[in-house]
């Protein structure tokens, strides 16, 4: 039996070597800056290699940090970064009663495939789709139902952790770890999409992203089939038709009509000013806020490209994440919140900023205290759930929108 592995803070020296494995790996894929960064490292005693928990902590043998170059390091890295952005833990318990050590070899081909072909070099010899007798360029799920079933691994074959789908194993931190704090789901979720919207972007300006990584990312970005954005942005013109239709004189710009001698007004259209609250309370899941963000892109358009839009988000307390700048894209926004319900507060907050909106909107599950009674500015809410019609009831005064997240 192989030694125990045993967990700990890197020293300083080991500090050094992540950063310079780090920098090898930014240099080989800018776009996964964010997922590098993000993944909270450990040292792991007698564990062999690297691997990854389904909290994105990253645990590094030393020895192995000590021996391997930079370079190698950093493949590795992006390697395990890799398991996490492209969320083979979530994969795996969709497949059901999965075979780990066969789930493993399927993951590490469809990740090695892509940084074989963005010349990244990999240490060893490493699991390829050449190797399992699979052709290049296919996706996991696929490299799955094509291998062996395989007999249960053996126990001190450590895979890559429980962040690439294996089971939790004991030297793994616990969830309730207060020194490395577990990265909740809901920021796994918007750093997977942060990570494929610059995977995306950097295909756009350099073509230089692996087809594989390009596939998923795109897959990612996909919008839902169902055209919710636009079943919003409807609701939100009538709910500001009242607005964005008045009109006023305004001697700021000569009429059209010409008179001898005089100066006639022109026409002034009132700007629409639209305050958005995003429920992050904890019982918004993952896919209700990725549906929710989805929306609020789909009001940036609707309102002029942000211009206009104030975004809060809340739990209970608000949170006003676009500070008073136009909010051109929605997955780059800082989400802050976690803890209990009341969008009232959110919905103050947003009646009180500057300038004070036309529109609320308010996208939540609907486990929420709602105001007992109408607002000085329009409320619409977007009732988010992957079974939205038995949401809990806005109030009969608002404009309602549902919306489904899975």
């Amino acid at each position: 039996m192989s030694a125990t592995i045993t967990t700990r803070p890197l020293t300083a020296d080991e500090v050094r070597a992540l950063a310079a494995a780090r920098l090898h790996a930014l240099h080989h894929a800018p776009y996964f800056a964010r997922a590098l960064f993000a993944v909270a490292p450990l040292a792991a005693e007698n564990l062999g290699t690297y691997a990854v928990d389904a909290h994105w902590r990253l645990y590094l043998d030393p020895t192995v940090l000590a021996e391997w170059s930079p370079e190698h390091s950093g493949a590795v890295l992006v390697h395990e970064v890799g398991h996490l952005v492209r969320d083979h833990a979530g994969r795996a318990a969709a497949l059901g009663d999965v075979q780990h050590l066969r789930w493993n070899y399927a993951t590490d081909a469809a990740i090695n495939d892509d940084l074989i072909a963005a010349g990244i070099p990999l240490p060893g010899a490493p699991v390829t789709p050449e190797a399992l007798g699979l052709p290049p360029g296919g996706i996991e799920e696929t490299y799955y139902a094509s291998l062996p079933s395989t007999d249960a691994p053996d126990p001190d074959d450590v895979g890559c952790g429980s962040g690439a789908g294996d089971p939790t194993a004991g030297w793994e931190a616990p969830p309730d770890d207060t020194t490395t704090p577990a990265m909740s789901p809901t920021d796994q979720h918007l750093t997977r999409q942060q990570t494929a919207h610059d995977v995306v972007e950097h295909a756009r300006t350099r073509g230089t992203v692996p087809a594989g990584l390009d596939r998923w990312a795109t897959t990612q970005l996909e919008p839902p089939t169902v055209p919710w954005r636009q079943v919003l942005a409807g609701a939100v013109r009538r709910a500001t038709a009242h607005v964005a239709g008045a009109h006023d004189y305004t001697y700021a710009r000569p009429g059209r009509r010409r008179l001898p001698g005089v100066v006639t007004p022109a026409m002034r259209r009132p700007r629409v000013n639209v305050a958005a609250v995003l429920d992050t309370s904890a019982s918004m899941s993952p896919a209700d806020v990725a549906a929710a963000l989805a929306e609020v892109q789909g009001i940036v358009t609707a309102t002029g490209h942000g211009a206009d839009l104030r975004v809060l988000t809340c739990d209970a307390q608000a949170y006003d994440v676009s500070a008073g700048r136009p909010v051109r894209d929605a997955a780059r926004l800082d989400l802050r919140g976690g803890g209990g319900t009341d969008m009232r507060v959110g919905i103050t907050a947003a009646l009180d900023s500057t300038p004070r909106p036309d529109v609320v909107v308010v996208l939540s599950d609907g486990f929420t205290p709602w105001p007992s009674a109408p607002t000085r500015a329009r409320l619409v809410v977007a009732l988010v759930s992957d079974n939205p019609e038995h949401a809990p009831p806005a109030p009969p005064w608002a404009s309602t929108v549902h919306i489904r997240s899975n």
